[in-house]
């Protein structure tokens, strides 16, 4: 997801950014699960549904940090603050300037070629011509906590260190860089309203409404607009700028009475927000829920 997604999920006070698919037939079903978008209700009435299989879980991705390589695993737990696969959450970590404003592969391309492997209370990151890099996952109280900006939000992230700092800004040899780890205390984005999903239907699964994956509920939110971050190419770390948001345009573009929450970005994906938090598993079927 590129800046146009990840303003429209901003003004909605949602998190941004799936970048590969990652359950197979029901990948474009469930991106806000990568994302950690979630409006959980501890209690909602329940009402009859009758269970369709649309397609099966063949890969679970989390990405530790933002921009950077995911991370396979077999299954992961669905929390009120988005995907966690042991110690590690999905984007709980970020590259930011020294000012504090997030940088991306919108901006670093080459950020998507910096991959990660989990062991123990550790990330091990990798990337061309460096040398690899050691992270704690738990970082000291002490460290510096900096404001950052996130889509124009304001949030927190614990500084993890001038090591870590110098790789990344070794790395990209653009400016000095620093690496931020969000914690469940520190100040967040919040949910505001959420618009219903509206675009031209063109997949079968546009008309996905509710989801059942393991014991794991979700609800569609609104439909994802793509934009220039989908045209960096993950194996070069090369940003085009033009495919496939360009063949996108042509059949993708959402109907002009939403035009206000979409602008001109294509629509292509869903998220969904999780109405019961759970855990899901490489080979669960999942189901749509219909009334």
């Amino acid at each position: 997801m590129g800046a146009s997604s990840s303003r429209a999920l901003a003004r909605l006070g949602l998190p941004g950014q799936p970048r590969s698919t990652w359950l197979g037939v029901a990948a474009l079903g469930l991106a806000a699960v990568a994302l950690g978008t979630v409006a959980w209700r501890r209690a909602r009435p329940r009402r009859r549904r009758r269970l369709q299989q649309v397609g099966t879980v063949s890969k679970v991705w989390i990405y530790p940090i933002k921009s950077c390589k995911g991370v396979v695993v077999t299954e992961t737990e669905c929390t009120a603050m988005g995907l966690r696969c042991g110690k590690v959450r999905d984007r709980f970590w970020m590259v930011i300037k020294e000012d504090g404003h997030m940088i991306t592969a919108r901006q670093e391309p080459r950020l998507v070629l910096v991959s990660i492997t989990l062991e123990n209370n550790y990330l091990t990151l990798m990337a061309p011509d460096m040398d690899q890099m050691i992270l704690p996952i738990k970082l000291p109280s002490s460290n510096k906590v900096y404001d950052c900006r996130l889509f124009g939000l304001d949030i927190k992230g614990r500084d993890c260190g001038d090591e870590v700092a110098q790789w990344f800004t070794n790395y990209l040899k653009t400016q000095p860089y620093r690496l931020v780890q969000f914690d469940t205390n520190m100040k967040g984005r919040t949910t505001k309203k959420l618009y219903p999903s509206e675009g031209y239907l063109q997949n079968y699964e546009d008309t996905w409404d509710e989801l059942l994956i393991g014991d794991v509920e979700m609800k569609k939110v609104l439909s994802c607009p793509r934009c220039v971050l989908t045209t960096v190419d993950p194996d070069t770390g090369i940003i085009d700028r033009k495919e496939p948001l360009e063949t996108l345009k042509s059949y993708r573009l959402c109907d002009p009475s939403v035009k206000n929450i979409y602008q001109a970005s294509p629509l292509f994906g869903m998220y969904f927000s999780v109405e019961k938090i759970g855990r899901l598993r490489v080979g669960d079927p999942v189901y749509r829920m219909v009334d």
